[in-house]
């Protein structure tokens, strides 16, 4: 999804650590990783959906040229 390297997650973790201080980083880290396994979840569940529907779409146009194939004949 992003390209965040190594060095980037590290540069993101001491300044989290120097804004925050050690007391706070552990809640603000769990906080952060409940947010971003909602989005996860969020955007598993609109995929899911999604495919869903266009599957739902694909049966109904077979449906509707299978009866037309019927009628014509």
């Amino acid at each position: 999804m992003f390209d965040i390297g190594f060095l980037e997650l590290l540069i993101c973790g001491v300044i989290a650590l120097l804004v925050l201080g050690p007391e706070r980083l552990p809640t603000a880290a769990r906080a952060a990783g409940r947010w971003v396994g909602g989005a996860r979840r969020m955007v598993s569940q609109f995929t899911s959906e999604l495919d869903r529907q266009l599957k739902a779409d694909e049966l109904r146009k077979e449906l509707r040229e299978a009866g037309d194939v019927a009628w014509t004949t």
